[in-house]
């Protein structure tokens, strides 16, 4: 059953709320009242959904989380009318939200969306490989993996080629997983087998 649609668009209306104070000040500097403000919320409204603002920005993704799904079970379309797969959607939402990412980049509220994020990941992908090894390897090590390419890739993109596009940083991080690292670039940390 899904949720009660007064229900949604308050939620809608405090993610929204958070996201342009975000964009306007400091995450250390916003309090649930200007969020209660900005998004014309009620304290105890907010409180019966969230315990505070860490607990907002955490479960924001949430609409992150429906994105992946949708794009993993093909309802999801790119921008020019090709299919997406969840990376590359993932890429482009980071990239829609680049600015929120930047400026919660060092501070307490990077961690908590990095933490979020990982989360939302590692979900994701426990729900789409389902049980048991992955290629032959322990399915929780694949997922960690994977989910900290990702992290690096994004890490790597803001901090070195921020220009970059999406579709540029998705390429990349592609590489790393599907044909990760050469012999030259692996031979200072590991002996490689001839």
């Amino acid at each position: 059953m899904g949720i009660d649609r007064r229900v949604a668009r308050t939620r809608t209306a405090l993610y929204d709320a958070l996201v342009a104070l975000i964009r306007a000040k400091d995450y250390a500097a916003i309090t649930v009242e200007d969020i209660l403000a900005e998004a014309n919320v009620g304290r105890s409204t907010f409180y019966a959904h969230f315990t505070s603002k860490d607990d907002l920005l955490q479960r924001s993704l949430e609409r992150l989380r429906d994105l992946l799904v949708g794009v993993q079970q093909g309802s999801g379309h790119g921008a020019d009318g090709s299919n997406w797969d969840p990376a590359r959607a993932l890429f482009e939402h980071v990239g829609e939200y680049a600015d929120v990412q930047a400026a919660l980049a060092g501070g307490h509220g990077g961690a908590v969306l990095r933490e979020a994020v990982d989360k939302v990941l590692a979900d994701v992908l426990r729900q789409a490989m389902g049980v048991g090894p992955a290629g032959g390897l322990p399915r929780e090590l694949v997922i960690q993996h994977m989910v900290a390419t990702f992290n690096t890739t994004l890490r790597w993109w803001f901090e070195h080629r921020p220009a970059m596009t999406p579709a540029e940083a998705d390429a990349l991080f592609r590489q790393l997983l599907l044909r990760g690292l050469p012999r030259d670039a692996v031979a200072p940390f590991i002996a490689a087998a001839d």
